[in-house]
């Protein structure tokens, strides 16, 4: 980060890459996508593997993540509105992919019923056992990942950054013979390279043409989607054989693959004209996002769940707890969050074993910043990770709190859905961003009110977890266990204080005593109406992404919200009221955003710390390189509403500051 704000910045610092030129970036992402792969295939070779990173199958997985990770990388870095790249639900997204599914299934469905007829294709009826038409199912259900990411990076990214200087010829063609030179790269060498590639470019070019047209990926990835499900059918089922030496089989199906042939390619090229003339007459249009579809979207996404890396026991007891109720549209979620599951408690068992037994040294007492969640915890959280005395947990620790010290390739799994905005409040995350140690002490098997936004119809149960009360002696004992344990490991290297943001530790600052007994609290405030509305929509739009099960109407996390407030503030001030001078002190996020470096300046002179010339220094370089960010405009509370939230938080109101009429705050 630049030192000082009037110096120009380094070469290859973000602003430059954010200010960078289309082809520029374009490069910049090819580059790391090769680098990032040699290095992989020179591991995998010292090492002794059997892995070649062009292989079709795990090798092109392996591009697909280092290339989505990297490409949402690059996106963190331009801090643009995903609307401008495609990335955006609107309200009929569900149709367009339904649409773009039944073209793409039906299309080359169609073409495989042409080539039967020509007698090129011929029913084998081979047996259709269980075992078949798992792995048809399973390979059916991959379909819609495999094209989404590939629609993200070459029809979403890579076609809308080209499109911002250059025309819709170069903005689509581009990545199109990218496209194809990645899915022919397998085939160097061989007679099916150059085929495999014109195939590929052809239909990249399509969806290209689509992309710009509609406005979002969702038609281009419904279209992708449909391709590969028939493929995988014919392929996976067998019971149609398609012969390589039939009279037409260089029109239909040369190597036994219809995308190679000449009929094929005539058929994408038909639908380019047709699709480069409707674009020609109606024009691109712009993604139109909508809310409410975005929440629904967000309700069933299976990829969301950050807590997939929780042991598979862990998971086990809390389904066992909730009676195994899930709701239907959330079983894709709960599939793919069990298997994940299942083999990170594999891969990190040596971890999880060992590591209780190794680690005994414990780290100085934290520095805990505390408050009721949307109080402004993870922007001063992110300030004061800067101060180099500190060590803060970060992402890929804390949603894999078991095997982030060995478990390299599940963190590599944890970057594209890492890398992107919080759904509550568009903040970037990154797999190296702090974040709370709460999801860490849920995953090791703590008590968690956390728990309840996986299982919103146990929110009683989870709920109790917010205060000490609730929990049972022996459930404190495991807690304080794990706590330590967790500490233990992201200060093994290095032995700096930890420096924790944890609103759930609002309430159990009583407990935290107990276990920590010269600990630091740093207690932000900010005005209730703000919290309260920051809430709802953390409600509607960031714990969806978690449930597995439907709130209750009229008992949830928004309806509980004023009482858990009060409750935890009430908590809060109990428990820190007979704290020496030095102990904790509050913060009010309003101050914080107005003038950073003097609301922390006045918060360590309370806690006896000191600003180091050189916590300023990376301070001012962040201050800067946020100042671009967005904050979400929510509608503003209505008089119920504000009369309902004045009545709760009444005492704090007057005791923080808030107590005179005010405009509500976007």
């Amino acid at each position: 980060m630049a030192t000082d704000n009037s110096a120009a910045p380094p070469l290859f610092s973000i602003r430059w890459i954010a200010s960078a030129g289309p082809l520029t970036k374009l490069g910049l992402w090819a580059a790391g996508v090769a680098a990032v792969a040699a290095v992989i295939q020179l591991a995998a070779t010292l090492a002794g593997v059997e892995f070649w990173v062009l292989d079709k199958s795990a090798g092109a997985g392996v591009l697909i993540v280092v290339g989505l990770s990297l490409l949402l990388g690059m996106l963190a870095i331009e801090s643009r509105p995903m609307a401008e790249y495609g990335l955006v639900v609107e309200r009929d997204w569900l149709r367009h992919v339904g649409r773009g599914v039944a073209l793409g299934l039906g299309a080359y469905a169609a073409f495989i019923f042409w080539a039967w007829l020509a007698g090129t294709a011929h029913y084998t009826a081979v047996p259709l056992t269980p075992t078949r038409i798992g792995k048809t199912l399973l390979a059916a259900l991959s379909a819609g990942p495999i094209a989404a990411t590939q629609q993200i990076i070459f029809a979403g990214y890579l076609v809308s950054i080209l499109r911002e200087r250059h025309s819709r010829a170069v903005a689509v063609v581009v990545p199109a013979l990218l496209f194809a030179a990645v899915a022919a790269a397998g085939k160097l060498g061989t007679p099916l390279a150059a085929p495999s590639f014109v195939g590929m470019f052809l239909l990249a070019t399509l969806l290209g043409l689509w992309r710009l047209r509609t406005g979002t990926i969702a038609f281009s990835t419904g279209v992708l989607t449909g391709c590969i499900i028939a493929r995988k059918l014919l392929s996976k089922t067998e019971q149609l054989w398609l012969a390589p030496d039939s009279e037409h089989a260089w029109w239909f199906c040369p190597y036994r693959d219809p995308r190679l042939g000449v009929g094929m390619w005539s058929l994408l090229g038909i639908g380019i004209v047709w699709a480069a003339y409707d674009l020609a007459r109606h024009g691109e249009r712009r993604a139109q996002p909508d809310a409410a579809a975005d929440a629904a979207f967000k309700r069933v996404l299976p990829f969301s769940n950050l807590l997939s890396f929780t042991p598979l026991d862990r998971w086990a007891a809390l389904l066992w707890q909730a009676r195994f109720r899930v709701g239907l549209k959330y079983t894709p979620r709960l599939a793919v969050t069990l298997i994940a599951s299942a083999l990170n408690t594999l891969i990190s068992l040596p971890e999880r074993l060992l590591c209780p037994l190794l680690l005994r040294r414990d780290p100085p007492d934290p520095v805990f910043i505390v408050g009721m969640p949307r109080s402004g915890t993870t922007h001063l959280h992110n300030l004061l990770a800067l101060d180099p005395q500190f060590r803060s947990p970060r992402n890929y620790e804390v949603f894999n709190p078991h095997g982030f010290l060995t478990g390299w390739s599940t963190t590599a799994c944890l970057a594209p859905v890492l890398s992107w905005r919080r759904p509550m409040d568009s903040m970037q995350m990154t797999v190296m961003s702090a974040q709370e140690e709460e999801f860490a002490l849920a995953a090791m098997g703590s008590p968690s009110p956390y728990w309840g936004f996986e299982f919103p119809r146990e929110i009683a149960r989870h709920d109790a977890y917010w205060q000490p009360e609730g929990f049972a002696a022996a459930e404190e004992r495991r807690w304080a266990r794990h706590y330590k344990l967790f500490l233990r490991k992201i200060t093994c290297f290095r032995r700096r204080t930890p420096l924790l943001k944890n609103p759930a530790n609002t309430g159990r600052v009583a407990m935290l005593r107990r276990h920590f007994p010269r600990a630091k609290f740093i207690h932000i405030v900010r005005h209730p109406h703000d919290v309260y509305r920051s809430n709802q929509r953390l409600a509607s739009h960031g714990l969806v992404v978690f449930q597995l099960q439907d709130p209750h109407p009229a008992d949830n996390y928004a309806t509980r919200c004023l009482e858990n407030y009060r409750a935890l503030m009430d908590s809060y001030y109990n428990a820190t009221d007979d704290l020496p001078s030095g102990g904790a002190v509050d913060v009010r996020y309003e101050d914080v955003v107005q003038d950073p470096l003097r609301a922390i300046r006045a918060a360590y002179s309370a806690l006896g710390m000191e600003v180091t010339p050189e916590f300023e220094r990376r301070l001012q370089a962040y201050v800067e390189s946020v100042s671009g960010y967005r904050k979400n405009r929510f509608a503003n509370l209505d008089a119920d509403e504000r009369a309902e939230v004045d009545g709760a938080m009444a005492p704090y109101l007057q005791q923080w500051g808030y107590d005179q009429p005010r405009r509500a705050a976007a």
